[in-house]
C-alpha cells in the first residue's frame, strides 16, 4: 500500500481548508502529564488543549507547518530518525501522521525507542469505510489505516489498548463546508452538490493507547 502524499509544505491550503470542530487530541489531552514529544505536531493543535504546566516539545518534517505552529520547542524532523536521547519522554503521540510514510513501523520502533519505562503511546488513523455518505466507494488504503493500524503498533508495543469508532460526531451545515471538506480530503468538490443538508458523516477509525514495558 502507497503512503499518502505529504503535501503540507506544497499546498498549505488544503489543510488549511477544514477544521474539524472536535479531534482525538481534545481527548487525549487530559491524559497526558509530560514531557510529551508530539510527533507530526502540525499547527499545534494538541499543544493547545495540553492542561497548564504539561511539558510540550514538537516534532515535525514539515516547514510550513512548523511555521504556523504559535507553540514551542518544536524541531524539524523525520518520524523515523528522531533527535531525542533514548528514553527521554513520558509520552509520545503520533497523531494523523503515520499513513504519510513509507515504514510507519519504523515511527512507532522510534517512538518506542525516546519513552521511558511506562511511558504511554498514542497513535490514530481513520478507517478506509470513514465518511460512507460522501465516499461510498471508500478511500484508498494507505500505508496505516485503521484496519492494520493496531497490527502494526502491537509489532513494537506489547502492551496496547485499541479504541474504534463508528458513528457521526458533527454536521457539515452548508454546500460550502462539504467542498472545504472535500478538498481537505482530496476529494473532487463536486461531491458537495446535491448533498442533503446538514450532511452528518459516519466516523470510523481507531485511537491505540500503548505502554512501553
Amino acid at each position: 500500500m502507497p503512503s499518502l502524499e505529504n503535501d503540507y509544505d506544497t499546498d498549505p491550503g488544503r489543510w488549511r481548508a477544514w477544521r474539524p470542530p472536535v479531534d482525538v487530541h481534545q481527548q487525549i489531552a487530559p491524559e497526558l502529564r509530560g514531557p510529551v514529544l508530539d510527533g507530526g505536531c502540525g499547527e499545534g493543535r494538541l499543544a493547545s488543549a495540553l492542561p497548564d504546566g504539561v511539558a510540550w516539545v514538537g516534532c515535525d518534517r514539515s516547514a510550513a507547518q512548523l511555521a504556523a505552529n504559535p507553540y514551542g520547542p518544536v524541531v524539524r524532523a523525520d518520524l523515523a530518525a528522531l533527535p531525542f536521547a533514548q528514553g527521554c519522554v513520558a509520552e509520545v503521540t503520533q497523531l494523523w501522521c503515520l499513513y504519510h510514510l513509507e515504514d510507519p513501523e519504523s515511527a512507532v520502533a522510534e517512538a518506542w525507542r525516546v519513552l521511558r519505562p511506562g511511558g504511554r503511546y498514542y497513535a490514530c488513523c481513520a478507517a478506509r469505510t470513514s465518511d460512507p455518505e460522501l465516499v461510498p466507494e471508500g478511500y484508498p488504503p494507505t500505508t496505516f489505516d485503521a484496519e492494520e493500524a493496531a497490527e502494526i503498533v502491537g509489532r513494537v508495543f506489547a502492551r496496547l489498548e485499541v479504541e474504534r469508532w463508528d458513528r457521526p460526531f458533527f454536521p457539515l451545515r452548508s454546500t460550502e463546508e462539504v467542498r472545504s471538506y472535500c478538498r481537505q480530503h482530496r476529494l473532487d468538490p463536486k461531491r458537495a452538490e446535491g448533498v442533503r443538508l446538514p450532511l452528518w458523516l459516519t466516523k470510523r477509525g481507531v485511537l491505540v493507547r500503548a505502554v512501553k514495558d
